[in-house]
């Protein structure tokens, strides 16, 4: 689930009756009280979720980003184990996505699939969108947690309406911020709703006995607790303070996983993948950086089951940080008590902050100088996952360099005139019918060439610029759902061109079109 804070479901004790299937699911499983992502934007964070390793590693810390090639991850070694791993999500084929192991499906609702699949052994990973802003429910949960007269201010109606909330752009009344709020869990609800479909896909079906069911996040989301709302990419000012990296994680497989369960020791999103595949008595035998947690939730007192830290990188900006400056970045390890975060501008010196999480749950005061030995020891630690995650990605870095030599792909253009782009036509209006949900994007060159895309979409604080590769003529984007394809006319115009890799002065015209 998308901007998922775990303190809005009643299994982790929230009294409003929001989320009956997510609380189902956590009475038949195991639940975590204490499971934190790798990063407070969505895709480097999943990307973590997908591999057992921090973006430091995987390299996805950017939009444009993609895990290497000469990487051979989790979701591969599932694939050569008879597992069908497809790509059901809409998130395909952003950049971000490439080269994790997925087989293409054209199967975009998940019921469906499961039907489709039934008799298949699969490992299907979807996205919810979630509660991710706009916060504007559906009707019949605005009624439901909505009651007194509507604030009619401007900043509850850009909430409602706003993908992109940069800090500061709006001030909100107390009642403005209570009125968020509600809109939010109105959200939850709706999310949650839309799970139940899920899991009665699997009773009806007859798979719910197995199939192992991980319900989690990408990140949480803040609601004012340090001042504003939204995430890294929405506010344009992340940070990893408990609401935006703290995440919900139930784990349920009925008669091979204790049931009610609540294990309270710390764990990762990166753990996922070395759990998963304790689970399936499969060796993992690829780059990783988690750890099982397989002995927490069959209640074994083992101390290697537990980890003692964790470790989150961001970027301030996520998604919206542009191509061509360096963004503020932030780290942090957190134990079971202390947390301290780094903050690291370009050309400065880092600055650091610790809280004393059990005095100071909400992180409101830095106890730096009251505890000076801890926030030496705490510097120590990140400073060595900092270094691990280095010389891991420089091992996986010098691989890709050698593949990509050994391929010699650059004679594929020779004598090749200028690339030109055949879809969209130029001009063009690209609707949700016309195209059924998809974006089709194709140009002439040879279709086992590489070739770099650059664009520049929106305008404002809309507006993004940037550059990814591709393998092939033609990319198709999507199928998006309706409520997703109603975010990309606020970037329009857009416009993008193609290049071979390397060759930059056989680069495409720039083709522009628009959404509706």
């Amino acid at each position: 689930m998308d901007s998922f804070r775990p303190d809005r479901l009643g299994c982790y004790g929230y009294a409003r009756a929001l989320t009956p299937n997510i609380d189902r699911l956590a009475r038949e499983g195991v639940l975590f009280s204490k499971a934190y992502s790798t990063a407070a934007w969505t895709n480097a964070s999943l990307v973590s979720m997908l591999t057992g390793l921090y973006p430091g590693v995987h390299g996805v810390e950017r939009r444009g980003q993609s895990v290497p090639e000469a990487l051979v991850t989790a979701l591969e070694v599932l694939s050569k184990a008879g597992y069908y791993v497809p790509e059901i999500n809409y998130l395909f084929p952003m950049p971000n996505y490439r080269n994790l192991g997925f087989t293409p499906d054209s199967c975009r609702d998940v019921p469906k699939f499961l039907a489709a699949c039934r008799d298949t052994t699969f490992f299907a990973w979807y996205h919810f969108h979630g509660p991710h802003l706009p916060y504007n429910p559906p009707e019949k949960f605005l009624k439901k947690f909505l009651s007194g007269k509507k604030p009619s201010g401007k900043a509850v109606q850009a909430v409602q309406a706003n993908i992109l909330m940069p800090r500061g752009e709006f001030r909100f009344s107390p009642e403005e911020q209570k009125f968020v709020g509600a809109l939010y869990d109105g959200e939850v609800a709706a999310q949650d709703e839309e799970l139940g479909q899920v899991l009665e896909a699997l009773d009806s079906l007859g798979l719910r006995e197995h199939t192992i069911v991980i319900l989690s996040a990408d990140h949480g989301e803040e609601l004012f607790d340090h001042g504003w709302l939204g995430h890294a990419s929405t506010s344009f000012s992340g940070t990893l303070f408990e609401e935006l990296i703290h995440i919900p994680l139930i784990v349920s497989w009925p008669g091979r996983l204790p049931e009610g369960k609540r294990v309270e020791e710390l764990v990762q999103a990166v753990d996922l993948i070395p759990n998963l595949f304790e689970l399936l008595g499969l060796e993992l035998k690829v780059p990783c950086q988690g750890k099982s947690f397989l002995g927490l939730m069959r209640g074994e007192k083992v101390k290697e089951g537990a980890r003692q830290t964790i470790f989150c990188e961001t970027s301030v900006c996520g998604y919206q940080c542009p191509d061509s400056l360096e963004p503020d970045w932030l780290r942090c390890v957190r134990t079971e008590r202390f947390k301290l975060v780094e903050s690291i501008a370009p050309g400065e010196n880092p600055r650091y902050a610790l809280y004393d999480l059990q005095t100071d749950p909400g992180e409101l005061h830095d106890a730096a100088r009251r505890f000076p030995l801890e926030t030496e020891r705490l510097k120590g630690l990140l400073l060595a996952q900092v270094f691990e995650n280095r010389s891991l990605r420089s091992a996986i870095t010098a691989a890709q360099a050698l593949d990509s030599a050994r391929a010699g792909l650059n004679g594929l253009f020779q004598g090749l005139s200028r690339l030109e782009v055949i879809f969209p036509e130029e001009g063009e209006v690209v609707t949700y019918l016309s195209r059924e949900g998809k974006v089709p994007v194709s140009w002439t060159g040879p279709a086992a060439g590489e070739y770099l895309v650059e664009y520049e979409v929106g305008q404002g604080k809309y507006h993004l610029k940037g550059s990814f590769q591709v393998k092939g003529n033609s990319q198709t984007f999507g199928p998006f759902n309706p409520v997703f394809w109603r975010a990309l006319p606020l970037y329009n115009p857009w416009s993008f061109r193609v290049m071979p890799r390397g060759k930059p002065e056989l680069a495409s015209a720039w083709r522009n079109f628009k959404f509706e």
